[in-house]
């Protein structure tokens, strides 16, 4: 039997070397798009280059605005503590205004109701006032302590002791009252 091959033989060549040609046509159609490429990377590496550079300036500003008010804020904090201080040196002295004005009313106050025959000796301001004086009978100074239990300012009035003493050969009475004033 005889074979007939109708398929067209195919020869296969060896390559040996590699060699690469680019063609004119290759080269412009593999440039444009990488000149194209390596331009947009460089704009925008320089777009970034540009933007860090401001931003840092910025950062720098930022910095010394921000040390300008701390400064600003320790100045206001000072300002603060002098306010507070002032403020506490004018109540002192609006109390002490109103304590320097207590011992008039108070010693007014007791002119006022001092009955005849009894002398005062001694007057104590502290957290309660003591007075101290004589009379000639133990019926004046009584009603020299009702007087004061009448005044409203006064308040815990009390006969402390009373005590009978002669004075240039004269009987007196010696005695102490304290009471508390409301201010």
């Amino acid at each position: 039997m005889i074979k007939i091959n109708l398929l067209p033989k195919k020869e296969v060549k060896k390559v040996t070397k590699f060699e690469l040609r680019i063609t004119r046509d290759i080269f412009r159609r593999l440039l444009i798009p990488a000149g194209l490429a390596i331009l947009l990377i460089g704009i925008v590496f320089g777009y970034c280059e540009v933007r860090k550079m401001m931003l840092q300036e910025k950062i720098t500003e930022q910095k010394a605005s921000l040390q300008l008010l701390q400064k600003k804020i320790e100045e206001v904090k000072k300002f603060e503590a002098m306010n507070k201080e002032v403020e506490s040196k004018v109540k002192l002295i609006e109390n002490l205004k109103k304590m320097q004005s207590a011992p008039l009313v108070v010693l007014s106050t007791i002119v006022r109701r001092l009955p005849d025959g009894v002398w005062l000796t001694a007057i104590k301001y502290e957290e309660e006032i003591t007075l101290e004086g004589i009379g000639f009978s133990n019926l004046n100074i009584v009603n020299f302590v009702e007087n004061l239990k009448a005044v409203g300012e006064f308040t815990d009035v009390a006969l402390v002791e009373s005590q009978q003493t002669e004075y240039e050969k004269q009987q007196l009475y010696k005695f102490t009252i304290k009471f508390k004033y409301r201010i």
